[in-house]
């Protein structure tokens, strides 16, 4: 029996999308991409989330590959990526139906310590009875040990939960460690239909 839902955070609970972010504050078209791919998809952004990487540490490394005219804006960016997430309403009606009906819910996200700066603006998260933040633990999404230890921080049973993310290999990961899962691809009358089919009650 599923006693425990276990979600995502991006593309789960809110949508994030830096290239329109960075489009609003930059028009320039090619320093856009440019500005996008040194932020926001730098190989070096996992280690923020992993919690290895300071915020300023990874600011100075992506200033010095960009030209000096794109500081400023590089800076307001980075400082500010956080105001970005738009929470999805029709998701937060389904956790709050979720756990009005007595399921207890966990967040397990691959996120930087930013995450304490914006959290509370996602409405979903104040229905949650736990949290594990990969830049807490030091460990990503699929390592198996990131699950591992939220189920022994919440003292749960992989066979009692059920994993919401938007990446198919994590879902996988939670598989094998014996937690039913589903990969939501923004389609919440799918989501709806996997829940019911693993036994939830909605």
């Amino acid at each position: 029996m599923i006693r425990n839902i276990i979600f995502d955070m991006g593309w789960v609970l809110f949508s994030y999308e830096p290239e329109k972010y960075i489009k609003k504050y930059c028009h320039n078209e090619d320093d856009a991409e440019l500005l996008n791919r040194e932020i926001f998809e730098a190989p070096e952004w996992v280690e923020t989330d992993r919690g290895t990487m300071t915020d300023e540490d990874y600011l100075a490394l992506v200033l010095r590959r960009i030209p000096e005219r794109l500081h400023k804006t590089a800076r307001f960016l980075y400082g500010h990526w956080h105001e970005m997430p738009k929470p999805f309403p029709e998701i937060e009606e389904l956790v709050r139906t979720i756990k009005n009906n007595g399921y207890r819910l966990y967040l397990l996200t691959n996120m930087s310590t930013r995450f304490y700066r914006f959290y509370r603006n996602i409405p979903a998260v104040a229905y949650f009875d736990g949290m594990t933040v990969s830049a807490d633990v030091h460990l990503l999404k699929p390592d198996p040990e990131i699950y591992l230890t939220l189920f022994r921080k919440f003292c749960l049973k992989p066979e009692e939960c059920f994993f919401i993310d938007d990446i198919p290999e994590n879902i996988a990961a939670g598989e094998k460690l014996g937690m039913k899962g589903f990969c939501y691809a923004q389609n919440p009358g799918k989501l709806v239909e996997a829940l019911e089919s693993a036994g939830i009650k909605l």
